[in-house]
């Protein structure tokens, strides 16, 4: 992994949606459309968060969406900018939203991922995430079947990531 890079999380503005969609539209087969992301600034139970580049505020490097679901988050969609990858951009998002999640009682995390993403994957196992099922043809344009994972985030895992030394340097604070 390359040097971290130093950025901001912080929710979603819709000003900052162009930005978004270039970011989405550069690194899915299947891009979401601009209203799915209007949709989801307006849903009570969606979080969305950005990544902006310290010294240029301007600069969104990467985004995450999530609902937050009972005791359960949802993670639909988390990109980074593909020139600024590999530098724990996508670890931050995904924790600050993971502490997000658990400090209104999430217990579990979902996600699917494309089988072939092999990167990603490799991201949610070394967070905690464990792999619990298949689903066939989930990615319409490639008919590529997605990987179900799930995150229990117990005591030891919320310390592990929100109070120990995982947690330093990640800008987030304890859950």
């Amino acid at each position: 992994m390359s040097a971290l890079l130093p950025i901001v999380i912080e929710p979603v503005r819709p000003e900052d949606l162009p930005a978004v969609l270039e970011i989405e539209r550069a690194s899915h087969v299947d891009p979401w459309r601009e209203s799915f992301f209007v949709e989801e600034l307006e849903r009570p139970h969606a979080l969305m968060l950005v990544a902006h580049h310290r010294t240029d505020r301007r600069r969104i490097v990467g985004y995450i969406c999530v609902w937050l679901v009972a005791d359960e988050v949802q993670i639909f969609n988390l990109a980074v900018d593909p020139a600024l990858r590999r530098r724990g951009i996508g670890r931050r998002l995904l924790l600050a939203a993971l502490q997000h999640a658990c400090q209104r009682n999430a217990r579990v995390a979902l996600l699917e991922v494309r089988r072939s993403n092999y990167a990603a994957q490799q991201l949610y196992l070394s967070l905690g995430f464990r792999p619990c099922g298949v689903r066939p043809n989930y990615y319409d344009g490639l008919r590529e079947p997605a990987v179900l994972m799930e995150l229990e985030m117990d005591r030891i895992w919320r310390s592990r990531w929100f109070n120990g030394e995982n947690a330093k340097g990640s800008e987030e604070g304890s859950c």
